[in-house]
């Protein structure tokens, strides 16, 4: 089980990742998309799929996040 305080620190700590790698992504849409995907990866969530990843994310489809990973530049 993860606590609340072991949740923050992950936050703290993804937000330090992409601190670090957000200037590769050119377009702050896709800088949130990327953040939106690999937060939903670590999260626990049941499914890994991008439907499941996208709800985690509060996004109404997963539309943003398939067009991250299959066609974004």
């Amino acid at each position: 089980m993860i606590t609340e305080r072991a949740a923050e620190h992950g936050d703290l700590e993804l937000d330090d990742l992409f601190l670090t790698i957000g200037h590769r992504f050119r377009r702050v849409e896709l800088r949130r998309r990327m953040r939106d995907y690999v937060g939903g990866l670590l999260a626990p969530v049941a499914r890994k799929n991008s439907w499941q990843l996208a709800e985690q994310a509060g996004h109404s489809t997963p539309d943003g996040l398939q067009h991250l990973l299959a066609g974004a530049k």
